[in-house]
């Protein structure tokens, strides 16, 4: 899949048209920080870094879409989903992707790898965000795992 640069002018085009306020904000610090630390690491875990920059970027995608948090873990999954498919992606590379998006918000689960690998990515870039919030124990015990 050599597709990671156009799906993020994708990402980037719809949140310019979709998105607004805070959630546009967020869209971009929180999205891009993520997709960042999936790379590094799905680097460090010799997994494919651009499936894991495309989960990293899209996990959040409805919320910013319909400045909503509810469901988003499924409803970014189906969003993606349709993306990836008109694109004509791998079908094997859609069910990583989504697979990971659906399941990124269930911290207390150990999932497949990029599964997990979402998990960890969020939490850390939100420790890094704001490292005197206090987390709840899913996400203190996943950020105690990978420090």
């Amino acid at each position: 899949m050599k597709q990671y640069e156009m799906l993020k002018d994708i990402f980037y085009k719809t949140i310019e048209d979709k998105s607004h306020g805070m959630y546009k904000k967020e869209a971009y610090f929180h999205s891009l920080q993520v997709s960042t630390i999936c790379q590094y690491l799905a680097n460090q875990q010799n997994i494919d870094i651009e499936i894991a920059g495309i989960i990293g970027l899209f996990h959040d995608y409805s919320t910013y879409i319909s400045q909503t948090s509810f469901d988003h873990a499924h409803r970014s999954s189906l969003l993606v989903e349709d993306i990836l498919k008109e694109l004509q992606c791998d079908e094997q590379d859609i069910k990583i992707i989504i697979t990971a998006i659906k399941n990124h918000s269930d911290k207390n689960k150990i999932d497949d790898c990029y599964s997990e690998l979402i998990k960890d990515a969020d939490v850390l870039a939100q420790y890094l965000q704001e490292p005197s919030k206090q987390f709840n124990e899913d996400y203190q015990t996943r950020l105690k795992n990978y420090l």
